[in-house]
């Protein structure tokens, strides 16, 4: 992956005009041309990509928004919720339950990831502008890749071809957004050669919100769940590393950060994580496991929030599940055959019948510095006709404002990790590429 898109943008802030939107003219005909190259060597080479690369990298990791507020209404307390809304495929439904649902609609501020922009299988939506549109709500947009594909495994039903082809993530306030920048998140296994092919990476979009009692940094982060639990440790390094230099001395962290116990980069690790799990703790313990991941499996990765001062357990409900693996969902279970031999997922359907075949895990939290929260709640999967709006469960949370704030985060003291990705063999791996020190 080219260094350059994994640099921290420099905060942007005063002087932007109201609205901005985020468009191209890489036609569907050059980026199917890009998908049509192999390996990311010969894309470093090929002509067409390298006289439209200042261009495509402008896209990748470039901001989209609508800050029209200047003032912050009086309020005792802030509605948070963090959404992993699964591209906004099902957009009607996920517009009628942020506008209907109790527990949903008196959110001040939403956290949203997995945001399509132009992609046909969410209908060549911009799903951030239509949803912030919708509530009233002012957005920021930030762009993670350019999709060099119809979509994931289970997303190959919908016709027509994509627009933008854009994948991010976004944050929705009642509130000014004063200033914003965001930081790549090196993801593990290079997404240019994945089923659904890609340029660009993850990114953190970090951002001030003009709260009625003064500022509040958010970062809405969504970790990579096809790496090893280190590997998110690394991502989270980097989100707090741009905290620090950002600033703020209230910090809400929140999202999908896919805490999922497995080294999912390939079918082999996923596989023995599986056996040691079944042969050491039962599946009764795995699932305890999946429900408290912070107790042993991913526990580098809270251990380091705790220590530069976000709290987690006032934040999130305990031991509750925020997606539901179903072992019988056609989506899921191509998923699970890309990486595991099909006589394996059988057995895995079966160990799992006395839990009605679906299995629990935490993956989307909250973490909170410098303030005081109430009321963490995970929100019931919304559903549309008794059909589900996202894989992934909604979290809320209420801020309590007029607390006296302290300091800001504490820098890191104790050994950081350094990068570490596979290198396919034949190949430098795409870590060689990466600037540590952005």
């Amino acid at each position: 992956m080219p260094k350059r898109l994994y640099r921290e943008i420099a905060p942007l802030g005063e002087g932007l005009a109201p609205t901005k939107l985020l468009e191209h003219d890489l036609d569907g005909v050059f980026l199917a041309q890009l998908a049509q190259v192999r390996r990311r060597r010969q894309l470093a080479l090929d002509r067409r990509y390298r006289s439209r690369r200042r261009d495509i990298d402008a896209v990748l990791g470039g901001f989209e928004w609508k800050l029209t507020r200047t003032v912050a209404e009086p309020a005792e307390r802030v509605s948070a919720i963090a959404w992993n809304i699964e591209r906004g495929k099902r957009f009607e439904p996920l517009l009628h339950n942020l506008l209907h649902d109790p527990a949903l609609a008196r959110a001040d501020l939403m956290l949203l990831t997995e945001v399509d922009k132009g992609m046909a299988r969410s209908g060549n939506r911009d799903i951030a502008a239509e949803l912030a549109e919708a509530t009233g709500m002012d957005y920021v947009f930030v762009n993670h890749h350019l999709v060099l594909a119809r979509g994931d495994r289970g997303e190959q039903d919908h016709t027509g071809d994509n627009t933008f082809a854009m994948h991010g993530s976004a944050l929705l306030s009642r509130f000014p957004i004063r200033r914003f920048t965001s930081v790549g998140l090196p993801e593990y296994v290079d997404k240019f050669h994945d089923y659904e092919k890609r340029l660009g990476c993850k990114r953190a979009l970090i951002a001030e919100v003009l709260l009625p009692d003064g500022p509040l940094t958010i970062a809405v982060a969504h970790l990579d769940p096809f790496a090893p639990p280190r590997h998110r440790v690394y991502q989270m390094q980097r989100i707090i590393d741009t905290l620090l230099r950002f600033g703020g001395k209230r910090v809400l962290l929140g999202g999908d950060l896919n805490t999922n116990t497995y080294d999912v980069s390939k079918g082999p690790n996923l596989l023995a994580g599986i056996l040691y799990k079944a042969s050491r703790l039962g599946v009764t313990g795995a699932i305890e496991h999946y429900l408290e991941p912070e107790r042993r499996f991913e526990r580098s990765l809270f251990d380091l929030m705790r220590e530069v001062g976000f709290e987690l357990d006032p934040f999130n409900v305990p031991r509750a599940g925020t997606l539901f693996y179903d072992a019988h969902d056609p989506e899921i279970v191509s998923k699970a055959r890309a990486y595991l031999p099909a006589a394996v997922v059988v057995r895995l359907q079966k160990m799992v019948e006395p839990w009605g075949g679906v299995v629990p895990m935490h993956l989307d939290w909250w973490a909170g510095h410098g303030l005081t929260a109430e009321a963490p709640e995970v929100i019931i999967r919304p559903t549309w006709h008794s059909k589900y709006i996202s894989d992934h469960y909604p979290i809320a949370v209420d801020l309590v404002l007029g607390q006296a704030a302290g300091a800001g985060l504490r820098p890191q003291q104790r050994r950081r990790l350094r990068l570490r990705l596979p290198t396919p063999r034949g190949a430098r791996s795409h870590a060689e590429e990466v600037d540590e020190q952005a």
